[in-house]
């Protein structure tokens, strides 16, 4: 119909109630029905819900910091509900790589929230890699960058919920290209590859 109603409250994929939208009525003129029927539906803010609206976003993601550096991986974290927090794994050749990066992703996926930049040693579907490489390899003063006063996700509660301004931030945990990366990779015992544990464990 021309109509429109309110809907929801409903909990959406960050696991909160999302905001009341105006939707349109429908007439439901016939239900039919086969014979063992299989319902499908999506349990919000579940694994499900997360995959088939974050995985989408990072192939957008993937194609569009494409463009600016030698792309890796993207990765909509699941801390960040697959949809307010991205973490992108590049191969970095020019110093101004990760901050490409992270301007092109903003472009790609306009609710993102936050987006942090890492080196290609990092796994980032490793949440405790991801915070190991701001740990290490960050400096705020000089890495973050801030976007204030920008149209963000409805779904981000702590977000203006009138005019859904949010502040941006992105992170570049990469390793400078002018310095010693040995300083900056985890520490092995030599020769551990080597070893087979069935030589010695039987």
């Amino acid at each position: 119909t021309d109509e429109f109603a309110d809907e929801g409250p409903f909990m959406d994929i960050t696991g909160t109630y999302d905001i009341l939208r105006k939707q349109r009525i429908i007439e439901i003129e016939c239900v039919t029905m086969r014979r063992n029927p299989i319902f499908q539906q999506i349990l919000p803010a579940g694994n499900e819900h997360r995959i088939l609206m974050g995985t989408p976003r990072e192939a957008a993601i993937y194609k569009r910091v494409s463009k600016e550096c030698k792309v890796l991986d993207v990765r909509l974290t699941n801390g960040g509900c697959s949809w307010l927090h991205c973490a992108v794994k590049i191969e970095k050749r020019g110093e101004d790589d990760a901050r490409k990066a992270i301007e092109a992703a903003f472009e790609a996926h306009p609710s993102l929230k936050h987006v942090i930049v890492v080196d290609g040693d990092i796994d980032i579907s490793n949440p405790s890699e991801i915070e190991w490489a701001i740990a290490t390899r960050a400096q705020l003063d000089k890495d973050l960058i801030l976007k204030p006063n920008q149209i963000g996700s409805s779904l981000d509660p702590s977000a203006d919920q009138i005019t859904r301004k949010t502040c941006k931030a992105g992170l570049d945990a990469t390793i400078p290209l002018h310095v010693d990366r040995d300083k900056f990779v985890k520490a092995r015992i030599p020769g551990e590859d080597e070893i087979n544990l069935d030589d010695y464990v039987k």
